[in-house]
């Protein structure tokens, strides 16, 4: 396929565990952090899930375009709040930039946002990268989901590697046509040139995709069994009691006991 499927080929726990619990993982990391407004709270939110990732062995390399758009969205989420006016009687002015006023409400919630925003998305990451669409496809469909939904879900997690390999088929084009791609001005410069050719061989590939989907009729016919069969084993089982541990502990902590709750947060 790609350099994106190296990360598929590995063997760790994570790898092994099933899609639907790795499912349940996401839903709960996705949910979970929602509950509190409070830094702290939401950095150990963070720090649950970064075993999880260490373990998993995942290759950075095929997915820095993708870890580098999370990073530039949640410093975007960052900027743009801090400089927002909030009308909070106590706040603090950091710093100025002409007519905009940085302050540390304004900071506090951007970071908030940013971690919000990023703690889900590389927890997804963690799904992309450990399992193959058509296994999380056949999950979803054990798990009695409509079969355009599960299609739908194996499509978009295909795009990824499919992007992957043309952008390196691109950047193989451009260095044999001698474009430089080092330094920021020439990254840039081949960036600019990939754009086109990149979104092009990206749609026909899909094209060719959604052809040979609907010579084979698709959705005439229910496939609801597999040779592969799906069955929860010891890690599935610990996973699933951490997932329902660390829900009931922070419904109890923010709704029980009031905990992780930022008053200049909810204020502003």
């Amino acid at each position: 396929m790609s350099d994106f499927a190296v990360n598929y080929e590995k063997n760790t726990w994570v790898h092994r565990l099933d899609p639907r619990v790795k499912l349940l993982f996401i839903v709960v990391f996705c949910t979970v952090p929602l509950f509190f407004t409070r830094f702290s709270y939401l950095v150990v939110c963070a720090a649950l899930a970064a075993p999880i990732w260490i373990s998993a062995k995942i290759d950075p390399r095929p997915i820095k375009g993708l870890l580098v758009a999370i990073l530039v969205f949640s410093v975007v989420a960052i900027i743009f709040p801090t400089f927002y006016n909030y009308d909070y009687p106590n706040k603090i002015i950091l710093f100025r930039i002409g007519p905009l006023a940085a302050t540390n409400v304004g900071f506090i919630s951007g970071l908030m946002l940013a971690f919000r925003a990023a703690i889900p998305a590389v927890v997804a990451l963690i799904l992309i990268c450990t399992t193959d669409p058509a296994a999380l496809a056949k999950a979803m469909m054990k798990m009695k989901m409509p079969m355009s939904v599960s299609f739908m879900m194996m499509g978009a997690l295909r795009m990824f590697p499919l992007v992957s390999e043309v952008m390196g088929n691109v950047r193989t084009a451009q260095l044999i046509r001698g474009v430089k791609s080092g330094g920021t001005k020439n990254a840039w410069h081949a960036f600019k040139l990939a754009v086109t050719p990149l979104m092009i061989n990206s749609l026909r590939k899909s094209r060719t995709t959604g052809l040979a989907v609907e010579s084979k009729g698709f959705g005439m016919h229910a496939w609801k069994e597999y040779y592969q069969e799906y069955k929860l084993h010891t890690m599935d089982y610990v996973m699933l009691i951490f997932c329902i541990a660390f829900v009931v502990a922070g419904i109890v902590l923010r709704y029980g006991f009031g905990l992780g709750v930022n008053p200049m947060v909810l204020q502003a």
